[in-house]
């Protein structure tokens, strides 16, 4: 775990420095393509980036997990990605659970046994590409929530309590993770869910 602490310091730093530099770059990200029904408009789920491509016909990939590459032609505030490549991966993050005031949440993260995984929270969406590791889409670099070591069944499963305040129902909660696998560090897809009475 030692070995990636700096590089996780290095993702608030790279953060704040992008958010200015993100307008018409090439970007990797990783979520679920989403449609705006009775439109021809897409956008990745919990986040505000909005999808389009004159190469792939995106009505394919609706609710399929994804691995996207393009060129994001809004701005870093409403980004507006042009496909350029995408393909159809395994889900890597989930908010799954009940979503109930006094009930649980289960975060769950998909990989490699042995991938040690960060998970962070957030209270809305953003996007910060970051470089080869895919695109940061919380709107704020909080502490990691959590961390773990993907275990032998390839699913690590961390289950959190709600408190039982209704104050708490209708709020959304945001999660990403973050990977240290062989092949190097990657971001996976941001999850949201709201909370129920």
């Amino acid at each position: 775990m030692k070995r990636i602490g700096s590089q996780v310091l290095a993702i608030v730093c790279v953060l704040g420095l992008s958010a200015s530099l993100v307008s018409a770059q090439e970007v990797l990200l990783r979520g679920k393509v989403e449609d705006v029904q009775g439109t021809n408009n897409f956008f990745v789920d919990c986040t505000n980036v909005g999808l389009q491509s004159n190469a792939f016909n995106l009505n394919l990939f609706v609710g399929q997990q994804t691995e996207i590459r393009g060129t994001n032609i809004g701005t870093p505030q409403s980004p507006l990605i042009n496909v350029t490549d995408i393909q159809v991966i395994p889900r890597i993050f989930e908010i799954g659970g009940n979503g109930s005031i006094g009930r649980e949440l289960q975060l769950e993260v998909a990989g490699t046994p042995g991938d040690r995984v960060w998970i962070f929270p957030a209270s809305g969406s953003g996007y910060s590409p970051i470089r080869n590791w895919g695109t940061f889409l919380l709107d704020a670099v909080n502490p990691a929530f959590a961390a773990g070591v993907i275990p032998g069944n390839g699913l690590l499963q961390i289950q959190v309590n709600i408190p039982n305040n209704p104050n708490l129902v209708g709020v959304t909660v945001y999660g990403q993770a973050l990977l240290e696998t062989g092949a190097g560090i990657l971001l996976s897809n941001a999850d949201c869910k709201t909370i129920k009475s």
